[in-house]
């Protein structure tokens, strides 16, 4: 039987569970907590470039228990199933495929070779193929399906190489590009273990590294390490020819120009680093053309460990090589200006390069930016998208560049603060052309405008759009916009004149289906099911108040069906999750929709509504920056008084009793519901998942303080619940994954804060979920999950209402 480690001792802990509830195997909670499970995900689409295609793909919500305790290799932060050469953790997975022919409605249900799994789907560029990679037993096998004829077909008996990425790309319409593994390590079975040393030696030079899990550790770890990711770059056809481009490497990225005559590949190189993970290894950049001559050597970057303090310092050295969308083969990349350190004065940061085919020229400095470009977005007509960030002051610039004129063309069309949901532009509509790739539209009306739809989130709640943007202006017009009664929300733009979308919709009661929106007419495309019946009724509310020094705080409150106030109160679990603003205003922004389908995560709270539980879920919990200092200076203090407002209005609403209101949250919400157990008596019971709870084994920053532990110990001292355990005596539930892999949050930091209340005399309950991550996935686990929460606030939240 696969274990499960459930630690509850003491005699103090008898008032969590009763006896009977000690059990060591895997629980099931209520049929109603099971319906969060089993109910179909959010629906995921692809469409083809034509048009005329759009496949639906239904993914596998919780594998079992039995899938994630495959043995796998933990190397350089990736975890590889290694004799598939897979990732082990495939979180995109699918097991069910479906065709609608967008023009005529007609559907076709795929069935899938052999019943295996899929993942990666993709259409062909010229839209008559749907590839996708088969997961097998054996390995990862690509596929084609031809939309024409209803057949599949397995392009090479050659296994994939998924052991970095599981990605590939179509180089025209006749052939792909992928990594697959090595024949000469094909059958190679694994390694016996090696026993030695494990040993570190300085360098002399700063290196600060947050801390992370599955690190490379001795010698042997590089060596295998290597042997799993060396695969061979390859071309296939559709015929089953195989070119291999280039030599056996360790390809962390590779990427066909527009009109497919060159591969930019970037392959990671030795030395391999024991503080970092692989993606910050130094890396080699070149170009091959589609035969596998190689072109050029672009560069070779250093390790990662050597990287200046700061959330917007980089490598220095040119970064972010990509080809340039809406050329044929133009390649674009940054450069900093600063030495690619963010904390030294510069009025210039960045710098933003081009280099056409065939690469024997030099590079043409295209624009210099004065904050660090984080993304470059590619739209007709040579215009570039530039988004620079200046984490220092929370801001986002997004400006337009028409690379013909250079910098002076450069103008800004939005800039917000990084938290600011009501500015945000959302998704820019693109268009692909043969040999040019996907380009984002530019619509020719009165002035050149950029297309763009997104969530609408305002005061008044989610209003989802669809907008141009001038060019020259910076202005928008609405296109379209969802209307009051229901929440509709564009997923594709198919033509602007007349205006042809496929659109989400959903209401309270209506579950979420794709609809074909075509002028004045309308069709439903796919209609999703109602799985949920546990929940029909539940009562949603947006809760608006204000904190003591009046920052605007909200959260969503979700009751019982038919539950009235002249009922009496409900037990509460408030769920919350801290952020760091430097602006009250932004704080206080509304993220919420009356119109939503009840989409319930077995990995929130919502699902104890169904126990007869109020949920107060997404409780704003702000810690904004006051004056010259940073957020976490006055962390604890803002921690409470965000806690007392959500409690206060709780109770001044007839909704709770303060004697019956725990407190729960996941990650950074663990480690604000343990802090708000040691330091104040608001909540009877708590619930923290997969948290970190003493800073000084966070030592180089921790979410987003930057500052290191010995620039500011007090912070970090304070900060830390674990320093104040023996001021915790309200029954704690304390949850983590196994192998959480999450920078931080060590299993280590649950079971030391769960030693130190036991010995102290408190109430816990630790439960430590095998073989899971930072996030829970397995079926088995999650309903242990909802039964262990279930039961824990049945115990300690007593209510005549339950």
């Amino acid at each position: 039987m696969l274990r499960l480690a459930l630690i509850c001792i003491g005699m103090m802990l008898c008032p969590i569970f009763t006896p009977q509830t000690l059990a060591q195997d895997y629980q099931k909670p209520s049929s109603a907590l099971q319906q969060t499970i089993n109910h179909s995900t959010s629906l995921t689409t692809r469409l083809s470039n034509d048009h005329q295609w759009l496949a639906l793909i239904s993914p596998i919500s919780a594998p079992s228990i039995a899938t994630l305790a495959q043995p796998e290799q933990k190397l350089a932060g990736l975890r590889i199933a290694a004799e598939q050469y897979l990732p082990s953790r495939i979180s995109k997975r699918y097991h069910q495929l479906r065709l609608i022919n967008i023009q005529n409605n007609q559907q076709r249900m795929i069935s899938l070779p052999g019943g295996h799994d899929i993942t990666e789907l993709q259409f062909s560029p010229d839209s008559r193929y749907l590839s996708y990679v088969s997961i097998t037993p054996e390995g990862g096998y690509l596929y084609v399906y031809n939309l024409a004829q209803d057949s599949h077909k397995r392009l090479s008996d050659n296994r994939l190489n998924g052991t970095i990425s599981l990605d590939y790309q179509w180089a025209n319409n006749n052939s792909l590009l992928a990594r697959f593994v090595l024949a000469s390590n094909a059958n190679t079975s694994m390694a016996q273990a090696v026993y030695a040393p494990k040993t570190k030696e300085t360098s002399g030079k700063q290196s600060p590294q947050r801390t992370y899990q599955d690190l490379l550790k001795t010698s042997a770890d590089k060596q295998r390490f290597s042997q799993l990711t060396t695969s061979q770059l390859a071309r296939v056809d559709l015929d089953g020819k195989l070119t291999t481009i280039a030599a056996p490497g360790i390809f962390e990225d590779f990427s066909v120009s527009p009109d497919g005559r060159y591969i930019l590949t970037h392959q990671l190189t030795a030395p391999f680093s024991t503080q970092v993970k692989y993606y910050d290894f130094p890396t080699l950049t070149e170009i091959y053309n589609l035969d596998g001559q190689r072109i050029t050597q672009l560069h070779q970057s250093q390790s990662g460990e050597s990287k200046p303090q700061g959330r917007d310092s980089v490598l220095p050295g040119p970064r972010q090589f990509h080809w340039v969308q809406g050329r044929s083969a133009t390649l674009a990349f940054t450069e900093a200006l600063d030495q690619g350190d963010s904390q030294l004065e510069a009025p210039l940061r960045d710098s933003l390069w081009q280099l056409d085919a065939p690469f024997t020229q030099k590079a043409k400095l295209i624009a210099k930016t004065p904050w660090r470009i984080i993304d470059i977005d590619w739209a007709e007509n040579n215009i570039a998208l530039v988004t620079q960030r200046n984490s220092k002051a929370q801001l986002l610039r997004l400006s337009s560049l028409d690379t013909r004129l250079g910098e002076s063309s450069l103008q800004t069309l939005n800039e917000r603060n990084l938290r600011d949901k009501y500015q945000e532009l959302g998704t820019f509509s693109r268009e692909y052309t043969q040999g040019k790739g996907h380009v984002i539209r530019v619509q020719q009306a009165q002035t050149t405008g950029l297309i763009h739809y997104g969530q609408g989130a305002s005061p008044q709640g989610d209003k989802p759009f669809l907008k141009r943007t001038s060019l020259l202006t910076g202005e928008s017009s609405l296109l379209w916009q969802s209307p009051a009664q229901q929440l509709e929300s564009v997923r594709y733009v198919l033509n602007l004149e007349p205006l042809q979308l496929i659109i989400n919709r959903e209401s309270p009661t209506e579950a979420p289906s794709l609809v074909l929106i075509d002028g004045a007419k309308e069709s439903v495309l796919y209609q999703q099911a109602d799985e949920l019946s546990a929940y029909r009724g539940m009562q949603k509310q947006l809760i608006t108040y204000k904190r003591a020094d009046g920052v605007p705080l909200s959260g969503t409150l979700y009751l019982p069906a038919n539950y009235t106030k002249e009922q009496g109160t409900l037990p509460v679990l408030m769920w919350a999750y801290p952020r760091e603003f430097n602006d009250p205003d932004i704080a206080g922004q509304i993220n919420f929709s009356a119109n939503q389908y009840p989409s319930i995560s077995p990995r929130g709270p919502i699902p104890l509504v169904a126990e007869g539980f109020a949920v107060f879920d997404k409780v704003s919990m702000p810690i904004i920056a006051q004056g010259d200092k940073e957020p976490n200076d006055s962390f604890r203090e803002q921690l409470i008084a965000n806690a007392q407002a959500a409690v206060d209005t709780l109770v001044d609403l007839g909704i709770a009793d303060r004697k019956q209101i725990a407190v729960g949250g996941h990650s950074y919400g663990a480690f604000m519901v343990a802090n708000l157990l040691a330091h104040t008596d608001l909540f009877y019971a708590g619930i923290a998942r997969s948290g970190a709870y003493n800073r000084s084994l966070t030592p180089f920053g921790f979410q987003n303080e930057e500052r290191y532990y010995w620039q500011a110990n007090d912070i970090y001292q304070q900060m830390s619940p674990f320093n104040y355990a023996d001021n915790i005596k309200s029954p704690l539930l304390l949850v983590h994954g196994e192998m959480d892999q999450n920078s931080g949050t060590f299993p280590l930091q649950s079971e030391r804060l769960f030693d130190a209340i036991q010995g102290l005399g408190g109430k816990a309950r630790l439960v430590i979920l095998p073989f899971e991550g930072h996030s829970y996935a397995a079926k088995e686990s999650l309903e242990h999950l909802l039964w262990e929460q279930s039961q824990f606030l049945k115990a300690n939240l007593p209510s005549t209402n339950l």
